[in-house]
C-alpha cells in the first residue's frame, strides 16, 4: 500500500511539473494522464519514452509531420516491454529531432525543444526531449537512441546523465532505424544511479535484434568499488581541440578528481587525429540515413523538415566508394581503440561537447551545429563502445558543462564505477537549472 501510494505521487508530481514547465522548454510531446506503476524495480519512477520507439496503442512519430497521424503501434518495443516488466511509470513521449537526424534539437512539425538552463539556447538531439526533460525536472529518467551522439551531446547540453552502451547490448526491436551499425537505445537520469537502474531494467538479448548479443555479466557489477588503481586515458590530440576555454577548464578539474581519489592520468595518443578530422562517421551516417528514409524521401519531401531534407539529400551525394573507404577508416580507429584498451587504459576521458550550449540564433545551419557539437561523439558511437555524458562543470553563463567516459565494449560497468565515485566526490548533480525551480 505504501509502495503504491508513493507512485501515485510520483505520477501527480510529473503531471504537475510538465503543465508548468513544458510550454517553457517543449519536451514531451504526449502525456498519458492515465499512467500507472508496475511492480518491479522501477516502480514508482515515472519514465519518458523517445518518440522514435513504437509503444502499443499510441502511433510513433519519429518527430515528422509525415507521421503525425500515423496508426497506433501495434506491439511495444522491446525496451519498452522490458521497462514494464521492470514496474516503471511510462509518463509519456518525449521530443525529438525530425527522424532523429540532428544534433540541435530543431523540429519543423512540433516546434524546437527548449534548453531548460537557457531556453534561448540548443538543447542538443536527437533524444532533445528526453535529456531536456530530465534536465528541467518533469521526470528522474527517460530513454533515447544515440547514433552520433544522440544521447551524450542533449545530456552534456542539458546537465544530465547520458548513456550510450554497447552496440547490440540493448534491442533495436521497435525502434526506428537510423544506421544499422550505429544504432544504440540509451538511458538519462539525474543521477548516475538514475541512468544505471534504466540501463540495468532495458538491456539483454533479443533474437529479434541481428546485432544484439547474449551477455550474462552482471550489468552493474563493482559500481561503488572506487576508482583507486583504475587508468585514466586523456586522448588530447583531436578530442581536446579547439574546445572553449570554460570546457577545458572543467575537464581539466574532473582529470583531477579522478587522480586525486587514485587513479593514474596517461596522456594517450590514439594516432587517429587527422582520419578523426575528416568527418568520415559523418559521411557514412549521412548515406545510411538518407538509404534509411527511402520510404518518404522524395515521396513526402514536401512535409520533411527542410534542414533535415537537406541532410538526406546531402546522403544521396555520398559514393559507395567514399562510404567503403569511411568504414575502412572506422576499423582501422577501433583497432586502435582496442589496441588502447589493451595496453592498460581502463577508461577514456574527453569533453563531451567542445562547447556549451549554442543559441538558437547562431545554429540556423543544422549541418554545421550538428558537427560542431558532435566532434567527440560521433566516431566512438560509430566503434560501437559504450560512453556515458556526465556533468563535470558549468561556464560562467550557468551552462553546463559534460565529460565523457569511454570503456571497451561490454564494459559498461566500469563506465557506472568511474561515474559514480565523481558524481559522490562532486557537487554538480546537485544544481537545478532556472525552470527546475519554477
Amino acid at each position: 500500500m505504501g509502495q503504491a501510494h508513493h507512485a501515485e505521487e510520483a505520477i501527480a508530481r510529473t503531471l504537475d511539473a510538465a503543465d508548468r514547465v513544458n510550454p517553457s522548454v517543449n519536451a514531451v510531446l504526449w502525456l498519458d494522464r492515465e499512467a500507472k506503476s508496475g511492480a518491479g524495480p522501477l516502480c514508482g519512477v515515472p519514465v519518458l519514452v523517445k518518440d522514435c520507439i513504437d509503444w502499443q496503442a499510441r502511433p510513433t512519430t519519429h518527430g515528422s509531420a509525415v507521421y503525425r497521424d500515423a496508426p497506433p503501434a501495434i506491439v511495444d518495443a522491446e525496451v519498452v516491454r522490458r521497462l514494464r516488466d521492470a514496474g516503471a511509470t511510462l509518463i509519456g513521449k518525449s521530443h525529438l529531432s525530425e527522424f532523429c537526424f540532428g544534433a540541435t534539437g530543431e523540429n519543423a512539425a512540433f516546434g524546437n525543444c527548449r534548453n531548460p538552463w537557457d531556453t534561448a539556447r540548443i538543447t542538443g538531439g536527437s533524444s532533445s526531449g528526453s535529456a531536456a526533460a530530465v534536465g528541467a525536472g518533469i521526470v528522474p529518467a527517460a530513454i533515447g537512441t544515440d547514433t552520433g551522439g544522440s544521447v551524450r551531446v542533449p545530456a552534456a547540453l542539458c546537465g544530465v546523465v547520458g548513456l550510450r552502451p554497447t552496440l547490440g547490448r540493448v534491442s533495436n526491436h521497435g525502434v526506428l532505424d537510423v544506421s544499422t551499425i550505429c544504432d544504440v537505445v540509451g538511458s538519462f537520469g539525474a543521477t548516475v544511479a538514475d541512468a544505471a537502474r534504466m540501463y540495468a531494467a532495458i538491456a539483454g538479448y533479443d533474437p529479434r535484434d541481428p546485432l544484439s548479443f547474449a551477455d550474462p555479466a552482471a550489468l552493474l557489477e563493482g559500481m561503488d568499488a572506487g576508482v583507486k588503481g583504475l587508468r585514466i586515458g586523456l586522448p588530447r590530440a583531436f578530442f581536446y581541440e579547439n574546445l572553449e576555454d570554460c570546457v577545458a577548464r572543467a575537464v581539466d578539474d574532473a582529470a583531477g578528481v579522478l587522480e586525486r581519489l587514485g587513479c593514474t592520468l596517461v596522456d594517450v595518443p590514439l594516432g587517429e587525429a587527422e582520419t578523426l578530422r575528416t568527418g568520415g562517421a559523418f559521411r557514412f551516417v549521412l548515406a545510411d540515413v538518407a538509404d534509411a528514409r527511402r520510404d518518404v524521401y522524395p515521396e513526402h519531401a514536401d512535409r520533411i523538415g527542410a534542414e533535415v531534407r537537406r541532410r538526406i539529400e546531402l546522403g544521396h551525394q555520398v559514393s559507395g566508394t567514399d562510404y567503403a573507404h569511411c568504414i575502412r577508416l572506422l576499423q582501422q580507429f577501433q583497432r586502435t581503440l582496442r589496441d588502447t584498451f589493451a595496453a592498460g587504459m581502463d577508461v577514456l576521458l574527453t569533453p563531451t561537447t567542445p562547447v556549451t550550449a549554442p543559441l538558437w540564433a547562431d545554429a540556423t545551419d543544422m549541418v554545421a551545429t550538428t558537427r560542431l557539437v558532435a566532434r567527440n561523439t560521433y566516431d566512438l558511437g560509430a566503434a560501437g563502445v559504450p560512453s556515458l555524458s556526465v556533468p563535470c562543470g558549468f561556464d560562467r553563463r550557468n551552462l553546463p558543462i559534460g565529460m565523457q567516459l569511454t570503456t571497451p565494449w561490454r564494459a559498461e560497468a566500469m563506465l557506472f564505477r568511474v561515474a559514480a565515485a565523481f558524481e559522490a566526490a562532486t557537487e554538480h548533480h546537485h544544481r537545478r537549472s532556472p525552470i527546475n525551480l519554477i
